[in-house]
């Protein structure tokens, strides 16, 4: 019998109507959390595996590996780690982000600290660019959000802030434990910012004069920390 050639299949394929499937358009989903109803385009679902860097850019002297389907980062042992990891590329403006993580022993020294950066950009509005020392002043240049969870040893708040400046837009009274996973969500809405843990709302406040898109980071410090799960998604009208 005779072989057939490539064209001579692609062909046929398109006499018998077998034309290939488009490519499957992003998922829409409507998230309800704590009262609040989202409609969502997900773009996005991490899966730290072997390419993982690809994706995302590192800074900071922590040890930081992707192990078992999750990323880790470790470094209490030797000191006061930090790590900051940010997704390569830009994300929407009208943004939802959720992940699960969970602050890992030993309690000793563990900040349990669990931050995020969003809508990152350098100081001149142009892309972020990597490669700083993971220093916490240096994010304080430039134009980005800070949302912070922390405890362990300390007394433990959670709080967003806009840079440059390090200015505070709100502050609630949770705290981050040692060996408890969060399950956390944080959606950016025409400048309307909105922090919830475990399902509970923890912080909503608007920025009158909001940031544009940009850059995305996992954040910590003298923690030993584990991420999951990480989902971007753009945040839709309530109708098309």
């Amino acid at each position: 019998m005779r072989t057939l050639t490539a064209l001579t299949l692609v062909l046929l394929v398109a006499s018998l109507g077998l034309c290939p499937a488009a490519a499957e358009k992003p998922k829409v989903e409507s998230v309800k959390i704590d009262g609040d109803i989202y409609r969502v385009q997900w773009l996005h679902r991490e899966r730290w595996d072997a390419k993982w860097t690809s994706r995302w850019a590192v800074e900071g002297n922590a040890e930081v590996k992707a192990q078992d389907g999750r990323l880790c980062a470790q470094g209490l042992a030797t000191g006061k780690p930090n790590a900051t990891i940010w997704y390569r590329q830009d994300l929407p403006k009208n943004l939802v982000v959720r992940f699960r993580t969970k602050v890992l022993p030993p309690a000793e020294n563990n900040s349990a600290n669990l931050n995020v950066f969003i809508h990152a950009r350098e100081l001149d509005g142009s892309p972020l660019k990597f490669g700083r020392s993971g220093a916490y002043a240096d994010y304080h240049k430039i134009p980005n959000y800070i949302v912070t969870l922390t405890g362990g040893v300390q007394p433990g708040w959670s709080r967003v802030r806009r840079d440059p400046g390090f200015n505070m837009l709100h502050e609630a009274e949770v705290r981050s434990e040692v060996g408890k996973e969060y399950a956390v969500v944080v959606t950016l809405q025409d400048g309307r910012i909105r922090y919830y843990i475990n399902g509970k709302k923890w912080h909503d406040v608007v920025d009158p004069e909001p940031l544009p898109s940009g850059k995305f980071a996992l954040r910590t410090w003298s923690s030993n920390v584990w991420w999951d799960d990480v989902e971007f998604g753009r945040l839709l009208p309530d109708q098309d």
